[in-house]
């Protein structure tokens, strides 16, 4: 898929499907703006249209069980929530939502029940390793009038966020993701000792600390999607007794935009 969280992993799998001889196929949709959960299901169904064997799916929590308070299922299994809005899926192929040495003995094992020839899943995976431990590149992003964003980290791929972020420029303001790393996220989720458990929501935290203490970051956006992509509440709470010392604003993760720039860009006097 292209969505939820597929840069992380993507980059290693499918280069290691296709020394492997396997067919990888994308989904094929248009890029109009949706939900974020709407976009998964679309991108799903397309695959099982174009009658693909298996689905390539992310583990985002990383193999993390929850063990207090009720996650939306679409933050602790992927597999589970799309088999449940869509009938029939082939099987799938569920890989961390991350890239790191560790993964070598999953893609060895997932390379010889596709290919029934551990020679080739060898050979493969020899060719592609380096691409399991490659470092964390910030994308370029602007660097002035900078709105952060806080959110589930999978939010951040929605294609509705692009009609936010051309809504902020019409007003002088850029859409900002923090620029670290997910793991250097969790480690500053972690210092704030909210008693999180699963990673995206570490990762988030570590958004709303980062940023919140950032100068060029003017005000803050909080998205927040209570069935399907929840900011956690300890973090929501944090927030409302004191908020981030700047301009904020708690908002629905898929739109409609134009009263929350505007609450936004009043508040920054813009």
């Amino acid at each position: 898929m292209n969505t939820w969280l597929a840069d992380r992993y993507l980059p290693f799998w499918e280069a290691y499907l296709r020394h492997l001889e396997v067919e990888v196929v994308r989904p094929q949709l248009p890029s109009i703006p949706v939900s974020i959960v709407e976009q998964v299901i679309a991108e799903a169904s397309s695959l099982k249209v174009q009658g693909v064997d298996f689905l390539l799916l992310p583990d985002i929590q990383l193999g993390v069980e929850p063990t207090r308070g009720s996650p939306s299922p679409w933050m602790v299994s992927l597999e589970a929530s799309l088999r449940q809005a869509i009938p029939g899926l082939p099987p799938a192929i569920v890989v961390p939502a991350e890239l790191s040495e560790g993964v070598a003995g999953l893609a060895a094992s997932v390379g010889q029940t596709l290919t029934r020839n551990p020679m080739t899943a060898r050979r493969a995976l020899e060719r592609t390793r380096s691409l399991l431990t490659s470092e964390y590149k910030a994308p370029p992003q602007p660097s002035t009038h900078l709105v952060g964003v806080v959110a589930q980290p999978f939010v951040l791929e929605a294609l509705a966020l692009k009609e936010l972020a051309l809504g902020l420029e019409a007003q002088g303001l850029h859409l900002f993701r923090a620029d670290k790393s997910p793991q250097e996220l969790r480690l500053e989720g972690d210092k704030l000792q909210l008693g999180l458990e699963l990673p995206t929501d570490l990762e988030a935290a570590g958004m709303h600390r980062y940023l919140a203490r950032l100068g060029k970051v003017r005000g803050i956006l909080y998205l927040h999607d209570a069935e399907v992509a929840p900011l956690p509440n300890p973090l929501r709470k944090l927030v409302s007794r004191g908020g981030p010392n700047k301009p904020w604003v708690l908002a629905g993760s898929s739109g409609p935009w134009e009263g929350v720039i505007a609450n936004l860009t009043a508040q920054l006097h813009v």
